[in-house]
């Protein structure tokens, strides 16, 4: 009865990880970031003509490209979509837009994420959510 319990364990724990693996190899892309859902987004307006880029290397490295500067850093993903972003390091060449600015500095609150289809909303508790788009 214990190896049978134990065999059901092992294969609960291999079946959870192959899950988090692929959830991780799809978050792996480049993704546009569309808006900001939470209460202050209005203040914090996206110039339709600007793409802002955030992309994630299956190295655990990331680079946003925003309307002017690019940042970069390194992130964790764990079990349940957990998602953990050091603060960004970005060239200070000017004048990026009030979007650009409030997304590089909420990138460090995340703590989640969820893909649907071509969408990936990234949870900052007590805030709201980032949604960006799947580049092709």
């Amino acid at each position: 009865m214990k190896t049978v319990f134990l065999t059901a364990l092992i294969l609960l724990a291999f079946v959870a990880c192959d899950k988090d693996e692929k959830a991780n190899a799809i978050l792996y892309h480049t993704w546009e970031a569309k808006e900001f859902m939470s209460i202050e987004s209005v203040a914090y307006p996206k110039n339709e003509n600007t793409k802002i880029l955030l992309t994630f290397n299956s190295s655990g490295t990331y680079h946003l490209k925003l309307d002017v500067n690019s940042c970069g850093g390194n992130f964790a993903t764990g079990r349940n979509n957990h998602l953990e972003i050091e603060s960004p390091a970005c060239t200070e060449a000017c004048c990026d837009s009030k979007f650009s600015e409030k997304l590089a500095s909420m990138l460090q609150k995340v703590t989640t994420y969820e893909i649907s289809g071509s969408t990936l909303m990234l949870n900052v508790p007590q805030w709201g959510f980032i949604e960006l788009e799947l580049v092709e």
